[in-house]
């Protein structure tokens, strides 16, 4: 017998087995390596999936904590305030209540990358809070006044993720 029939005859007969014989074959071998393959490669898009998606999912939901919250003082703050002075430098601006030594003042930390919050009680700090701490610039929360109303936007950065809200605040004016 030549080579060549050789070959063709064990190309041929390369997915037969002789009865008796165990084992795999070379070719389903490979087919199995493949399906195999295939299998742990759509299980890794899957884990890689899920964790970009828990990491985008939790920063959103810090920056919608932050100007959550902050949105909550500054409305409470406001219905108890009968004027808004504006403030200059990393202060926003203060309201100041009926009684009139009882304040509150917002600023801008740039240390600390937040809004802050300061009760001022006869013009002293007696209380100092953060109230949104991913705000990335002073320019991310501006406050103006028109008449009674007092409009806040503020806009919170979480990694790569932003979330921003305007708050509209009616003081109490008697």
């Amino acid at each position: 017998m030549s080579p060549w029939r050789r070959v063709r005859a064990a190309i041929r007969g390369a997915g037969r087995r002789s009865a008796g014989q165990a084992g795999f074959t070379i070719p389903e071998m490979l087919i199995g390596a493949l399906l195999a393959t295939a299998a742990a490669t759509l299980i890794a898009t899957a884990i890689y999936q899920l964790s970009v998606a828990s990491r985008d999912g939790r920063n959103r939901l810090m920056a919608l904590g932050d100007v959550q919250n902050a949105a909550l003082w500054i409305g409470s703050d406001t219905s108890e305030a009968q004027s808004f002075a504006a403030g200059s430098g990393a202060t926003y601006g203060t309201l100041t209540t009926s009684d009139a030594t009882i304040q509150y003042r917002y600023s801008y930390s740039s240390s600390d990358k937040s809004l802050v919050r300061e009760v001022l009680v006869s013009g002293n700090p007696t209380n100092t809070q953060q109230i949104a701490r991913n705000i990335a610039a002073q320019g991310d929360v501006t406050f103006s006044l028109s008449g009674t109303l007092l409009t806040v936007t503020i806009t919170s950065t979480s990694a790569t993720l932003s979330e921003s809200a305007t708050l509209n605040a009616s003081m109490r004016v008697r």
